[in-house]
C-alpha cells in the first residue's frame, strides 16, 4: 500500500503543480485594455481629454505612429483647451459598447484666431505642459495623468496628426493561487517521495536472510483451523490500515495548500508606478530624446488628486513646476546672448524694460568693454513662486531666484504671457536690496489675484505709490510726497535722489557752458501688482527720468563720457545731449487697514537711451 499511496501522491503533485503552472502561462488573462483608432486623420491636432484618459482605471499607456513626426504633451485641461482656441481638432473618446476609440471633428472658433497667431501652430516647447515627448514616427509612453489633464498629440502643427493611436490600461491580471498551488504540489511531491522510499526500505527489509527450518518430520504446531482464524485477524488489521492512510492522505492535502495560501496575499499586490525625473524641454525644442521605448511618467507635482477642478474654479496660472521649466529656459536664453551680447536673441524670452535695459547695454559694452551687465537671472532654486490666479490672459508670474552664491543679490523676476501660444516672457527683473523681508505670499498651489492699478484696498494705489516715487527721486524732502513712502533703507534715493542731482548740475553749469535738466519720463510698462496673504500688495513698475545737457554759448559744445558717450556715439555735439535712464522696481504695499508705508524692496537701473539733441 506504501507504492499505492506514493504513487496517488504524484499524481496529486502533478496536477497541483501543472494548474499553477498552466495560471501564470496558458491560462493568463491579458494584462491590459486598448482603444484604438486607424487611419490618418486631416486635423493637425488631436486631443485626448481627461475623461477619454482616464476610461479606465489605471496609467495610460499611448503609441503613436505616423508618416513624420510625433508629439504627445499633457496640460491642465484649461490650459490644452486653450491653446487649441481657434484651432480645428480631432477629439477622441472611447466608446462605451465597442471600447474602440471614435473621433469627432471640432471646428475652429472664430474668436481665437488671435491666439492663433499669436504663436507657433508647433505646440512643442509651449509653457503649457507639464510634459512633453517627440519621436520620429512612432513613439509609446505611458503615463499617469490625473483627474483634470488632457493630452495633445501633434506632428509639427502643420501637417497632419499621427495616423494610428492606441490608448491602453493595465488590468489586473494576478494569478494568486498560482504559487500556493506551486508550493502545495511541491510539498505533495515530496510527501510521494516520502512513501516511495518508505516502501523501498520495507521491502528491502523483509527480503532479508531468513533461517534454515529443522530437518526431519515437521510437527504441526497448529489445526487449519486455527491457522485459517489468524490469517482472517491479520487480514481485518490490514484493511484497517489502509482505511486509516485513506483518510490520512486528504488530511495533508489540506495541510499543503493552507500552508501556501498566505502567499496568495503577497503575489496579488500590485506593483507601485516607478516615478522617473521629468524631462526639461529647452525654449526651441523638447529636450526628451525621442524613443520608441516605453517609460513611466510621473503625475504631476502640483496636481488635482482625486476630483476634477470645477468649471468655475480659478486655477493658478501655472503649476510650479512649469515656473521651474520656464525659468530654465529663459536663463538658457539670457546665457546665450550675454555670451553673445546679441540682443535679439533676448526676444524670444524678455520683454518691455528686461529687454530694452539689456539690448541698451549690449550696445554700450560694444564700445565699452568694462561696462557691467545688468545682473543676469541666476540658475539657483526659486525660493517664492507667486503665479496669479486667473483663467484669463495676459498671465502674470512672480518669482523669486535665489543666487548659489550667498553674497550675490537674489533676483524677482515678473514674467507675462500674452496669449495661450505665446511664451512667457521677463517684463521685470530686479535685484533685491540687502537684508529684504518679503511678505508673506500665497502657496503656488493657490496663486494670487492681481490688483488694479487704482484699487482701493491698499494703504496707496499702485498709481500714486508710483507718481509719489517718481516725485520724491526728483525732489527729495521737498516733495509733498515724501511722507507717504519709507525711504529710511532706500538706497535708490541715496544713489540718484535729489542729492544727487543736485551735485551734478552744479558741477556741469559751474563752467558756465552748459545746462542740465532733469525730468520724468513716460515708462513702458504698466506696474503689475500681485495681492499678499496680509491684503498687501507686490508691485513690480517702471519709472523713468531724462538728463537733458545743452551749451549755453554760441559755439560751444557737449563731449559725452562713458556710457553716454558708448551708446550714443557721439564725440562731440553743439546741440546737446538727452540720456535716458530707467529704473525697475520692486515696491511692497499695506493694505488699506495698516499704518505703515510703502517701501522699496528692490530696484535695478540703467541707461537705456542716448542721443543728439534736433
Amino acid at each position: 500500500m506504501r507504492f499505492v499511496f506514493a504513487i496517488i501522491a504524484f499524481v496529486v503533485a502533478t496536477a497541483l503543480i501543472g494548474v499553477g503552472v498552466a495560471q501564470r502561462t496558458v491560462l493568463l488573462p491579458p494584462g491590459s485594455v486598448s482603444a484604438k483608432i486607424a487611419g490618418a486623420t486631416d486635423e493637425a491636432y488631436v486631443l485626448l481629454d481627461s475623461d477619454t484618459l482616464r476610461a479606465n482605471p489605471g496609467s495610460q499607456t499611448v503609441a503613436l505612429s505616423g508618416d513624420d513626426a510625433v508629439f504627445i504633451a499633457y496640460g491642465r485641461d484649461a490650459d490644452v483647451e486653450a491653446w487649441l482656441d481657434g484651432s480645428s481638432y480631432s477629439q477622441l473618446e472611447v466608446d462605451a459598447e465597442s471600447g474602440a476609440l471614435t473621433e469627432a471633428i471640432v471646428a475652429a472658433d472664430p474668436a481665437g484666431a488671435e491666439n492663433v497667431a499669436s504663436g507657433s501652430a508647433d505646440p512643442a516647447g509651449s509653457d503649457l505642459w507639464l510634459e512633453q515627448y517627440t519621436g520620429d514616427k512612432s513613439l509609446t509612453r505611458t503615463i499617469n495623468v490625473p483627474v483634470g489633464y488632457s493630452a495633445i498629440i501633434a506632428s509639427n502643427g502643420t501637417d497632419a496628426a499621427p495616423s494610428d493611436i492606441t490608448v491602453s490600461w493595465p488590468i489586473d491580471n494576478s494569478t494568486p493561487w498560482a504559487v500556493p498551488l506551486l508550493l502545495s504540489g511541491a510539498f505533495v511531491l515530496l510527501i510521494g517521495l516520502a512513501l516511495l522510499l518508505w516502501g523501498l526500505w520495507h521491502m528491502r527489509r523483509q527480503q532479508g536472510p531468513r533461517r534454515k527450518p529443522p530437518t526431519g518430520t515437521p510437527r504441526r504446531r497448529f489445526s487449519p483451523a486455527r491457522t485459517h482464524a489468524i490469517e482472517s485477524g491479520m487480514s481485518k488489521r490490514r484493511k484497517a490500515i489502509s482505511r486509516s492512510m485513506t483518510a490520512v492522505l486528504p488530511v495533508l492535502l489540506v495541510a499543503a495548500l493552507g500552508a501556501g495560501a498566505p502567499l496568495a496575499v503577497s503575489a496579488s499586490t500590485v506593483t507601485p508606478t516607478p516615478r522617473p525625473t521629468p524631462t526639461v524641454d529647452t525654449d526651441t525644442e523638447s529636450t526628451s530624446e525621442p524613443s520608441d521605448m516605453q517609460t513611466e511618467t510621473p503625475a504631476p507635482t502640483p496636481s488635482p488628486t482625486s476630483t476634477a477642478p470645477a468649471a468655475a474654479e480659478v486655477l493658478p496660472a501655472v503649476t510650479e513646476q512649469q515656473v521651474e521649466t520656464i525659468l530654465e529656459r529663459v536663463i538658457a536664453v539670457e546665457s546665450a546672448a550675454n555670451s553673445a551680447f546679441d540682443g535679439d536673441a533676448l526676444d524670444p524670452r524678455f520683454t518691455g524694460p528686461a529687454l530694452e535695459l539689456r539690448t541698451a547695454s549690449y550696445a554700450i559694452h560694444a564700445a565699452l568693454p568694462e561696462y557691467v551687465l545688468p545682473a543676469a537671472i541666476p540658475s539657483g532654486t526659486a525660493s517664492v513662486v507667486l503665479p496669479q490666479a486667473t483663467t484669463a490672459w495676459p498671465k502674470t508670474v512672480f518669482a523669486i531666484v535665489e543666487n548659489e552664491d550667498k553674497t550675490v543679490a537674489p533676483v524677482a523676476v515678473t514674467l507675462v504671457q500674452e496669449s495661450a501660444r505665446a511664451k512667457y516672457k521677463v517684463e521685470y527683473a530686479i535685484s533685491l536690496e540687502p537684508d529684504t523681508t518679503l511678505p508673506p505670499v500665497s502657496a503656488a498651489s493657490v496663486g494670487a489675484s492681481r490688483l488694479a492699478p487704482d484699487t482701493k484696498l491698499l494703504s496707496m494705489t499702485p498709481d500714486a505709490v508710483e507718481a509719489a516715487y517718481a516725485d520724491i527721486l526728483a525732489k527729495g524732502s521737498a516733495s509733498p510726497s515724501y511722507d507717504l513712502i519709507d525711504t529710511q533703507e532706500d538706497t535708490l534715493v541715496t544713489s540718484v535722489g535729489s542729492d544727487y542731482k543736485a551735485t551734478k548740475k552744479a558741477k556741469i553749469e559751474e563752467t558756465g557752458t552748459a545746462t542740465i535738466e532733469f525730468s520724468s519720463v513716460p515708462a513702458i510698462s504698466d506696474g503689475i501688482a500681485l495681492a499678499t496673504n496680509d491684503s498687501g500688495a507686490i508691485l513690480s513698475f517702471n519709472l523713468r527720468e531724462s538728463e537733458v545737457v545743452k551749451p549755453t554759448q554760441t559755439g560751444a559744445t557737449i563731449t559725452p563720457e562713458g556710457a553716454v558717450k558708448a551708446l550714443s556715439g557721439l564725440a562731440a555735439t553743439g546741440k546737446g545731449v538727452e540720456s535716458t535712464y530707467d529704473y525697475q522696481l520692486l515696491f511692497y504695499i499695506p493694505s488699506a487697514g495698516e499704518t505703515g508705508k510703502p517701501r522699496l524692496l528692490g530696484f535695478t537701473q540703467g541707461l537705456v537711451q542716448a542721443k543728439e539733441l534736433p
